[in-house]
């Protein structure tokens, strides 16, 4: 049994990361329905300037969003983090709403304006 030491695997797993981290697009485009797709337009444009999240159904069928009341990170994300800077873009606690909105079998399409998966429209 072979062993390796803790920096190791953990340079391995964040290396695993980088390469499928927030900024990755998958590579397979998602179909969406002609209905799913005209929430992502809305999405898009409501959205624009604003932290959000939009969250499809892996069929394609079902697309909801959340949008935050204002581009304030109280508002929008968890303003108890010690490092204020890092919590501001990232709209985690919209994608949390916006994957809950959506129920089960569910992706992220967009976290703010940030493209999380490639996608059509039927």
């Amino acid at each position: 049994m072979k062993r390796y030491s803790i920096t190791a695997l953990v340079a391995a797993t964040l290396l695993g990361c980088l390469a499928t981290g927030p900024g990755a697009i998958a590579k397979e485009p998602l179909a969406l329905s002609a209905a799913a797709g005209r929430i992502v337009q809305e999405y898009l444009e409501k959205g624009q300037g604003r932290f959000g999240a939009l969250a499809v159904s892996t069929d394609g069928e079902r697309a909801v969003y959340h949008l935050c009341q204002s581009r304030l990170w109280k508002n929008c994300d968890d303003y108890e983090l010690a490092d204020r800077f890092v919590s501001i873009p990232s709209g985690r606690l919209a994608a949390q709403t916006a994957m809950s909105r959506c129920g089960g079998n569910c992706v992220l399409l967009y976290v703010n304006d940030t493209p999380k998966q490639a996608y059509s429209v039927k």
